[in-house]
């Protein structure tokens, strides 16, 4: 856990809620291109990212002071988001959105998103959370609850997935 974080977590679990706002300002981002990219979907993200913060304060007498936060706060958005999607009984996730590279192209933008858009949820999260978030193996397969090592075997068979799609577009 960063100190600014772990600051701001004594701070929450002593009951003053201030430490909620340097938590959300250093995480909210994150979470929201997150849930973005897994909804495609604006307002259903906005809203997800709320009420992960929310469950945040709820659990706050709850979690062990030394949870990471950053962990915490992606499981419970993803869960939230997976939630909401069967509940919506979606069946194409990233058909609205993607946030293309500064320098990229329109081309570019629709080859990416029809990539993506061939892969299952399980691998799109995936490859989102470590290319996308930038974490690392050992981060997600805590989130997950998977081992390092099937994180790793997961993202190397997703890539060449994604690189025999790409082979078929060309």
């Amino acid at each position: 856990m960063s100190s600014l974080d772990r600051k701001d977590w004594q701070r929450i679990r002593q009951g003053d809620n201030t430490g909620l706002a340097g938590i959300y300002s250093r995480h909210k981002d994150r979470l929201y291109t997150f849930c973005r990219y897994v909804t495609g979907n604006q307002q259903q993200s906005e809203d997800i990212v709320q009420e992960t913060f929310v469950k945040l304060l709820d659990q706050s007498k709850n979690l062990d002071d030394n949870v990471s936060i950053k962990d915490w706060l992606f499981v419970c958005a993803r869960n939230l988001t997976y939630n909401h999607l069967k509940r919506q009984k979606q069946s194409s996730l990233l058909t609205d959105f993607i946030d293309p590279p500064a320098e990229s192209n329109v081309e570019t933008e629709i080859f990416i998103r029809d990539v993506l858009s061939r892969l299952t949820t399980e691998e799109r999260e995936l490859i989102l959370l470590r290319e996308q978030q930038r974490f690392t193996t050992k981060e997600i397969s805590s989130m997950l609850n998977i081992s390092a090592e099937a994180v790793r075997v997961r993202l190397y068979r997703i890539r060449k997935k994604m690189q025999q799609t790409a082979k078929e577009e060309k």
